[in-house]
């Protein structure tokens, strides 16, 4: 793949910001940060247009134990739904609280339903699914 200069034109104050942005993110220059915004683009448009995109995936919880069965509830999710979870890993937050990290794989709605599952039980304070196609193609 070979690489193509362009040039751009910005008004001062979003060049101002852009720079903000890519000396915030550890850019080390505008083009990478270009790249990865135009990379971020591809990637949420495929998922909408290609539901059935294979995708790995992290799904991450914060969860409150002191629920009655809520932690029975979410391993019954995860044996449910076991072949799409890859791995998993629950961190002791505080005494109360805990963080669960679940890797996944499978097709981008079939993970996006697990997520909604999840997330949406009683107990369950935030969490975060971060969708990732799985495809060979390097402008992902």
């Amino acid at each position: 793949m070979s690489t193509e200069r362009i040039t751009m034109s910005l008004d001062s104050d979003l060049l101002v910001e852009l720079d903000r942005l890519a000396a915030e993110d550890g850019y080390k220059n505008r083009s990478e940060l270009f790249r990865d915004m135009i990379r971020h683009q591809i990637r949420e448009r495929m998922l909408a247009a290609e539901p059935a995109t294979d995708c790995v995936a992290t799904l991450s919880y914060v969860f409150d134990t002191r629920k009655r069965t809520l932690a029975t509830r979410l391993m019954d999710n995860l044996n449910q739904y076991h072949h799409l979870v890859r791995a998993n890993t629950l961190v002791c937050v505080d005494e109360h609280f805990r963080m669960e990290s679940i890797a996944l794989r499978g097709r981008a709605d079939q993970l996006q339903h697990f997520a909604n599952i999840q997330l949406s039980e009683s107990g369950v304070l935030n969490g975060c699914l971060h969708l990732v196609p799985f495809v060979a193609n390097e402008t992902c």
